[in-house]
């Protein structure tokens, strides 16, 4: 069987890793739950759950202004250890999400920090609609953190005993 992912995908552990820099995986996690003004509404068919949801495009992603500085935002905050150039890769290679050939961001993560003039004041909550820059929960930042770093833990693992 070929593999048909993206490059530098595999065995979790060994050579590979999950979530690398986990803050940066995290801080997108939270917010792409959120409707943006790109976003397609959906409605649920019958024997679904009644009600609205949304799909969100990677080209979508990769343009929505209050999605990509709200997330620049977040990098910014959470990720004091990460150098520059980790940052810029992760930006380039995760913003859209994780398919090959996907679009890359419309700017780069320190284009896209500069052009955040003012610092936002408003909390983005997990699955709210995101209609500027907006700062993430605490709450919502540390059960992701925790989720994503101990569910790579376990991959791991299985790759070791499994």
């Amino acid at each position: 069987m070929v593999s048909t992912g993206r490059d530098g995908h595999g065995l979790i552990g060994y050579g590979i890793s999950m979530y690398q820099p986990l803050c940066a995986y995290t801080c997108r996690d939270v917010i792409s739950s959120s409707m943006l003004e790109c976003s397609e509404h959906m409605h649920m068919s019958e024997g679904m759950h009644m009600g609205m949801g949304s799909s969100t495009s990677p080209e979508c992603f990769a343009t929505d202004d209050a999605f990509l500085g709200s997330l620049a935002y977040c990098i910014s905050t959470k990720c004091h250890n990460a150098p520059v150039w980790q940052l810029e890769k992760y930006w380039s290679m995760n913003v859209a999400g994780k398919q090959p050939n996907q679009p890359l961001p419309k700017a780069t993560y320190q284009q896209t920090l500069a052009n955040i003039t003012a610092t936002p004041n408003d909390t983005l909550f997990k699955g709210e609609d995101l209609k500027r820059t907006m700062i993430i929960s605490d709450e919502d930042y540390r059960g992701s953190f925790n989720a994503q770093g101990l569910f790579e833990k376990m991959e791991k693992r299985h790759e070791t005993y499994g």
